[in-house]
């Protein structure tokens, strides 16, 4: 260069790179175990709006609605029974898939479906339209991330969210 001139040495430009890959791999040893909690928080919690859409869909078309898991294709469905007719005219409403990051199982060693069983992997609930499960109160525990959440379902229609803490189940995520 020339008297008078201003650059940037190779060294100078290797430290600036140096410590910008310091900051991105601090940042991403934190980002990705993150985002794996989020979306097993995620998935737990969409299983719980579905339940609760499961009933609110009951009481409002005032009859019976039907929350089906199947932990072999791990999609969720909603169908309206359309009472007092047979299974074949039942009215799908809703359909989820919960990401395959996310394993049905509890650390506690218990089942990790409980609800009323229909078939090999298939679970279901119904709800009346009074808001109540008429079969299939139970729970739904996932592993994913880097914990254990389960979502109980009562007899009267309620819903509940727990996380395993390493000793025992707690309400709250």
């Amino acid at each position: 260069m020339g008297s008078g001139e201003r650059g940037v040495s190779l060294a100078e430009v290797t430290i600036v790179m140096v410590i910008i890959a310091m900051l991105i791999t601090v940042t991403m040893t934190y980002t990705i175990p993150w985002l794996g909690r989020e979306e097993m928080r995620g998935a737990i919690y969409q299983v719980q709006e579905y339940l609760q859409l499961a009933r609110i869909l009951a009481v409002s078309r005032n009859r019976s609605c039907q929350f089906v898991l199947n932990t072999a294709t791990r999609q969720v469905q909603i169908y309206d029974l359309n009472d007092p007719a047979s299974a074949t005219d039942d009215i799908l409403l809703y359909t989820l898939t919960i990401p395959a990051s996310v394993a049905f199982a509890r650390p506690d060693g218990g089942s990790a479906v409980t609800l009323a069983v229909i078939s090999g992997t298939l679970y279901q609930a119904t709800f009346t339209s009074s808001g109540g499960v008429s079969a299939g109160a139970g729970l739904i525990a996932m592993q994913g991330g880097d914990g254990s959440y389960r979502v109980n379902l009562y007899g009267a229609g309620g819903v509940r969210v727990e996380h395993w803490d390493g000793s025992a189940w707690v309400a709250g995520s």
